[in-house]
């Protein structure tokens, strides 16, 4: 079976475009949360998003554009990081694309436009009118045709795409997979729906704090956007073009709840399971982890179950764990991806990145180092990537020193 090696990263978020400005900030613990601009939303409804800023200064574009732009950046910084040209991969049948993306949601003028066949910053938006989440799909992979899929599992899906990517190489089905995940749903539809469920921060005074993972004080998930993307190939492939991997992508693992539809299983047992899992896909033992980053979406329920699945895999000797969603919020679908470029970053330059806005940790979650204050630069040679998504979907992700 072929080892698999993480050649290339691309990412873009609300702390910058580059992964370099993403890891950046995300080491710094630097939050890239502030006041929602995007759209406009009732009083009583979450006025805080972490939103990418726009790279020439100007206004914002519609969310379809926004989508595209955020996947072509990451795809392209991505393929330039892993050595690839794109027209030669769109030629090369042993090549594959698989993202994840719930597609967009519309702002309430955009969709009040296309509703009557009028035109968008110039654009035609009626085929994502019909069917969203498709054309999204269509949009990022049709140069790929049949050799493109896309993941929909909720919030874990960016990191099954990665897991899907594996799959392919490790089956002999593809050598070279672009995985990740993209999203751009901040908008009047997505706050208001998620404010009413009461998932969403109510801390609308302490913007760039909002996302607080596992503190005391956490009141709900940050909305964010963006995208990352990952060159997956086998290491064959990768000494063939002399390419220097950054990470292994050593094993993976999924496990579903069917307990509630977004509650954590009780005392973490299926999170736990999800872990137990990619660890033994990587012939890998808990001694074998130095650090794990958390799905840590700084909401009451998951930071504590996803604390009882740590305890229950590793005992006492949990290593530190993190949360980078302090600094990057909530990207939904795309938040697997950016994490565990984050967490291939964290073996690469032997850096643990820190819990952003972690002041006083909930009595509940009972692990004993969620990396408060600052980074720490220590010696990384594996680590555990979480992902879990509504519907009970939870997936794990093991990377280690190529």
């Amino acid at each position: 079976m072929p080892r698999l090696v993480v050649t290339g990263i691309g990412a873009v978020c609300s702390v910058g475009w580059g992964i370099d400005d993403c890891w950046e900030a995300a080491v710094q613990g630097r939050s890239g949360t502030a006041r929602l601009e995007m759209v406009e939303v009732g009083d009583d409804d979450c006025q805080v998003a972490a939103q990418v800023p726009a790279r020439d200064g100007g206004g914002y574009e519609s969310s379809a554009l926004r989508l595209v732009d955020f996947y072509r950046f990451a795809e392209a910084e991505a393929l330039e990081r892993a050595g690839l040209e794109r027209e030669a991969l769109i030629s090369n049948q042993r090549a594959r694309v698989v993202v994840a993306s719930h597609g967009f949601c519309w702002k309430t003028d955009e969709f009040t436009a296309t509703s009557r066949g009028e035109k968008v910053d110039g654009c035609d938006l009626s085929a994502y009118y019909m069917q969203p989440v498709q054309s999204a799909h269509q949009l990022i992979g049709a140069d790929f045709g049949d050799r493109y899929s896309g993941v929909g599992t909720a919030c874990s899906a960016g990191l099954v795409a990665l897991l899907e990517a594996g799959e392919m190489v490790r089956s002999g089905l593809a050598d070279i997979v672009i995985a990740g995940g993209v999203e751009a749903p901040i908008s009047e539809t997505m706050y208001t729906m998620y404010s009413r469920l009461g998932a969403l921060t109510t801390l609308n005074a302490m913007p760039e704090t909002a996302s607080r993972p596992f503190d005391v004080t956490r009141a709900g998930f940050v909305g964010g956007e963006g995208a990352a993307l990952l060159v997956i190939e086998s290491e064959q492939s990768a000494e063939a073009r002399g390419a220097m991997p950054l990470a292994e992508l050593a094993g993976y693992g999924t496990a579903i709840s069917t307990a509630h539809i977004t509650a954590g299983s009780v005392g973490g047992e299926i999170q736990a399971l999800a872990m137990e899992r990619s660890l033994e896909n990587a012939g890998a033992g808990i001694a074998d982890v130095d650090y794990i980053n958390m799905h840590g979406t700084s909401t009451p329920d998951n930071d504590v179950s996803e604390s009882e699945g740590v305890r229950r895999v590793f005992g006492d000797d949990a290593p530190p764990v993190s949360s980078t969603k302090g600094v990057t919020g909530h990207l939904l679908g795309a938040a697997g991806a950016l994490e565990a470029a984050f967490s291939a970053m964290a073996i690469h330059t032997s850096t643990l990145p820190p819990t952003a806005n972690l002041r006083e940790v909930d009595p509940l979650c009972k692990l004993g180092d969620y990396i408060p204050g600052s980074a720490r630069h220590v010696s990384c040679n594996g680590v555990l990537s979480n992902s879990f998504g509504l519907a009970g979907s939870n997936a794990s992700l093991f990377l280690r020193q190529p």
